[in-house]
């Protein structure tokens, strides 16, 4: 059970393993501490259901795959399909196939973009709404506004 994400103060890639019920954690790069708050559900392996670092509860799922790699497989086949007669596209989507069927499943939060692996899938998590995201990105930017004018 780890989550990974993107630290604030340097921007560099941190990777923490929650499995030990972790308290807080510290990025190797510049020392930044993370609190870390694991919910019950977290603590026994099962579903994220609130964001260890952002603590907010809005998560999406999608394959722990880089889709950019995806997109380059069927980018080399689309440019051999014509001399292959399709069949490099045929292979592309095989592979795309198997790929889907083998890789695991990540839950990634829509506030900071956390990646929570090796934890129970939850069927409410769907895929990247980009309606939802919108609708939460507009909402921090009114709060932010709120508290400015308050302040």
């Amino acid at each position: 059970m780890t989550v990974e994400f993107v630290c604030e103060n340097c921007d560099k890639d941190v990777m923490r393993d929650l499995a030990n019920g972790a308290e807080s954690g510290e990025c190797p790069h510049c020392g930044r501490e993370y609190p870390i708050e694991l919910s019950a559900s977290m603590l026994q392996g099962g579903k994220v259901d609130r964001c260890v670092l952002c603590r907010r509860d809005k998560f999406y799922v999608q394959k722990d795959f880089n889709p950019r790699l995806g997109i380059l497989i069927f980018a080399i086949g689309v440019a051999f399909s014509y001399h292959t007669y399709g069949l490099t596209l045929v292979i592309a989507t095989i592979i795309d196939f198997i790929l889907y069927k083998v890789l695991k499943t990540v839950t990634i939060c829509y506030h900071c973009r956390a990646i929570y692996r090796d934890f129970e899938e939850d069927p409410e998590d769907r895929g990247f709404d980009h309606e939802l995201a919108m609708s939460l990105v507009m909402k921090d930017k009114r709060k932010q506004e709120q508290e400015k004018t308050v302040a």
